[in-house]
């Protein structure tokens, strides 16, 4: 389960021959391949899959559900008598990169949650087991250079490994806090969307989410605000309660115009009305660009609020 550092992987490195820009339209073979090697050791491999009960429900429940959500029969061309068979079969041929997603997801998922039993195949110590499997995955997207992460059971598109690390991961981990459920789910909506190239719902869930995060700040301190309020409100509302850094009030301004015309405007112009008479196209940059704005301040506003809670 380890990804070993080989010395042809070391060789490409010194030659220069690691893209260091994500791709998200196919998938190699060779990544194909590892994640059917990746879904054995998690969830069992064929032996085991005949031989205890645990693996052939996993399979069969993943492909249970693949067939209802796509209307088929079957997921592959042929149909095959085992779900085994046909999941890693599927994953092999299947040319829709949002279909292969969609099995490494449903497949990851569900290890994470039957694979952790004590009982799950007489395995011995199956936490560290599924960790490892969680973790390896993750290194072979980016090994691949594909710009995609399971975070949390979910597939979240990537378009910049420093954003996504600082700024992204920071922010879900902040949303885990049961009191953000609701603004985590939006947020993780989001990017759901945006990874389908649903980008006008992408910034709509976006903005619904920064809105959430401030509402849930604003009630835990006791601060009114209305029902209707706009996000424009909720940042001069956050601001006059003392809920963001007041180094200077220019500072402070500074702070909120970044907010109010990036995410919000954001969404007004290019989301949630009417297009009119002419077709509109959001562009992926801008819709990126609203995302990681939005963790940013995400990031922002929960990190001051965990600090009050913490302190004395």
């Amino acid at each position: 389960m380890a990804v070993m550092d080989l010395y042809s992987k070391r060789q490409r490195r010194l030659r220069g021959e690691v893209s260091d820009v994500y791709s998200y339209d196919s998938f190699p073979s060779t990544f194909r391949v590892q994640v059917s090697f990746m879904i054995e050791e998690l969830l069992g491999g064929v032996e085991e899959y005949f031989r205890y009960h645990q693996a052939k429900r996993a399979y069969t429940e993943i492909v249970k559900v693949l067939r209802k959500e796509y209307g088929q029969q079957s997921i592959t061309k042929v149909r095959h008598n085992e779900p085994y068979t046909e999941l890693h079969n599927f994953l092999i041929e299947e040319q829709d990169v949002e279909r292969c997603l969609d099995v490494i997801e449903l497949s990851f998922g569900l290890g994470d949650s039957v694979a952790r039993s004590p009982g799950y195949m007489n395995r011995s110590n199956p936490d560290k087991r599924v960790d490892e499997c969680l973790a390896e995955l993750n290194e072979r997207f980016k090994e691949a250079g594909l710009g995609y992460e399971l975070i949390d059971g979910k597939i979240v598109r990537i378009d910049s490994q420093l954003l996504h690390s600082e700024i992204v991961k920071p922010a879900i981990g902040f949303l885990n806090a049961e009191v953000y459920s609701g603004p985590r789910d939006e947020f993780l909506g989001a990017y759901e969307h945006y990874r389908h190239g649903n980008h006008e719902e992408a910034l709509v869930d976006a903005l619904k989410a920064f809105e959430s995060t401030i509402k849930v700040i604003l009630t835990a301190n006791g601060k009114p605000y209305g029902a209707g309020d706009t996000a424009s409100k909720l940042i001069l509302a956050c601001r006059d309660a003392d809920l963001m850094p007041a180094y200077n009030e220019s500072q402070l301004q500074s702070l909120v115009n970044v907010l109010s015309s990036g995410i919000p405007t954001l969404r007004n112009k290019n989301g949630g009305h009417g297009q009119g008479e002419a077709v509109r196209t959001v562009e992926p940059e801008i819709v990126a660009y609203g995302l990681h704005l939005t963790a940013s301040a995400i990031v922002m506003l929960a990190g001051l609020e965990a600090k009050r809670r913490a302190a004395p």
